[in-house]
């Protein structure tokens, strides 16, 4: 190819490929408050007189793994647990669904059966859905896709069954109304690419990064920490958001690895939605009366003529927990004064300014990447006397504009691309390609997971047998 008729990508090595718009930075102190401050927000709204409650009337749970002749990683026990969990902590109706392979269908036709009466029994407004499942997982034929496979025994490729392509059971979840939440425990998983929807909350919580392995069932696994920060955060809080969850698992979690990084991210594209927030379900009544946030007190919008107004509040300063409470207490007042059919006030979300978000942004990301670059470079440069030994303190200084000159050069650079490459090292733009090169390493970690598993199922067998 001609030099002259290649991407600009191709031409400039050092281009910093932005993040997937649609992943969540859960452990960016933004997203901590934004979270705190949106339960606050729904706790205010619900003592006004709305038609629409924040909280669900219901939350239905699917939780999907291998049959017992069909998984070589031995799953089952921990998604009892966490289906015990649902159930007795947050009053949620979870069903368990063993898959396995069958000589009259196909896995993906049977996997395409049970969502999909799934969806049909519990879709309704005012519901949230969750899918679970643990068991292999590997990326699939093209960018964003992932696959879901069970193996009937330890490193035998030649028994591999059946293989799964979660996008095409995903959409029977697209058309629902209910709210989403997938939460995956396999390896790839943070292969999902974002999805196109409407206007309701599709989320997926996966346990680790795009092209990255987890552990085998145990104390160290992504399920044992999710039921670790689920119990947690269920007696700390009552009602939490899927940052604070997903903050809990990576920070808190006592055997989580350091090393692995879960995911949680949209799976479609309506970023005023907010985050879904979970909560134990009151139990139905003994004498079979409606509880306070009965279905029956809730009225499904008709889509063809809702209309949703968006206002935008600017503040100064990072508003306190004192004043949104107060702008929610007085927005109470206002629609219970004045009949306005509004069904519910929502939060929409807390940003800063676009030089406060670059100048964070930079901070946390650019220091952190490039530092040890940055330091090297300066070393050499401090040598020959190169004007390329500017500091990274000094990088930051240009990105911070001024009243004088209003935006600064690197803080348009940072808005245009998504990035800002200081003293960076040579770098080649590959990472799209990557993913075609890895049949032979999923076979290798997959025959790696087999034999850990196996040592650990032998050594608990000697210890019982002693």
């Amino acid at each position: 190819m001609d030099d002259d008729t290649r991407s600009p990508l191709a031409m400039n090595p050092a281009i910093n490929l932005p993040p997937e718009p649609s992943t969540v930075n859960y452990e960016a102190q933004d997203e901590r408050v934004d979270s705190e401050y949106q339960v606050l927000w729904s706790d205010i709204m619900d003592l006004g007189d709305y038609k629409n409650s924040s909280r669900y009337t219901n939350v239905e749970v699917l939780l999907l793994c291998w049959a017992a002749n069909c998984d070589d990683l031995t799953i089952k026990d921990e998604v009892g647990r966490l289906k015990r969990t649902f159930e007795d902590r947050f009053n949620y109706n979870a069903q368990l669904e063993y898959l396995e392979a069958s000589t009259k269908q196909t896995l993906q036709v049977q996997v395409n059966k049970i969502v999909a009466n799934f969806v049909g029994s519990h879709d309704e407004r005012n519901t949230l859905l969750i899918v679970y499942y643990a068991g292999h997982g590997k990326p699939g034929n093209y960018y964003g896709s992932l696959e879901f496979f069970g193996q009937l025994s330890e490193n035998d490729r030649q028994k591999r069954l059946d293989t799964l392509v979660w996008n095409k059971t995903e959409k029977l979840l697209m058309d629902a109304g209910a709210d989403v939440l997938e939460i995956f425990d396999c390896c790839y998983a943070g292969n999902l690419s974002l999805t196109r929807g409407e206007n309701r909350l599709f989320e997926f919580l996966g346990a680790t990064k795009e092209m990255a392995t987890t552990p085998v069932p145990g104390k160290d696994s992504f399920t044992s920490a999710l039921i670790y920060a689920l119990e947690s955060l269920v007696e700390e809080k009552g009602r939490f958001t899927t940052v604070e969850l997903l903050r809990k698992i990576k920070l808190h979690a006592p055997d989580f690895p350091k090393d692995q990084t879960p995911v949680l991210s949209d799976r479609k594209d309506d970023v005023l939605a907010g985050r879904i927030m979970l909560h134990p379900l009151h139990k139905p009544q003994k004498d079979g009366s409606p509880t306070e946030l009965s279905s029956e007190g809730n009225t499904n919008l008709n889509p063809f003529k809702r209309h949703t107004v968006t206002l935008h509040f600017d503040f100064g300063d990072q508003p306190s927990p004192a004043h949104v409470e107060m702008l929610g207490r007085q927005l109470n007042q206002v629609f219970e004064r004045f009949t306005l059919g509004v069904h519910r006030v929502r939060w929409g979300g807390m940003k800063r300014s676009l030089a406060g978000r670059a100048v964070g942004s930079f901070r946390a990301a650019g220091l952190k990447r490039t530092r040890r670059a940055s330091m090297e470079s300066r070393e050499v440069a401090l040598d020959d006397g190169s004007s390329e030994s500017r500091s990274v303190e000094d990088n930051l200084a240009l990105l911070t504009p001024s009243p004088s000159n209003g935006d600064s050069p690197r803080l348009m650079e940072f808005t245009a691309t998504g990035s800002i490459v200081i003293n960076p090292p040579n770098l080649s733009a590959n990472s799209l390609s990557r993913s075609l090169e890895l049949t032979e390493e999923c076979e290798g970690h997959i025959e790696d997971r087999g034999r850990l598993h196996k040592k650990q199922r032998s050594g608990v067998d000697r210890r019982d047998s002693s």
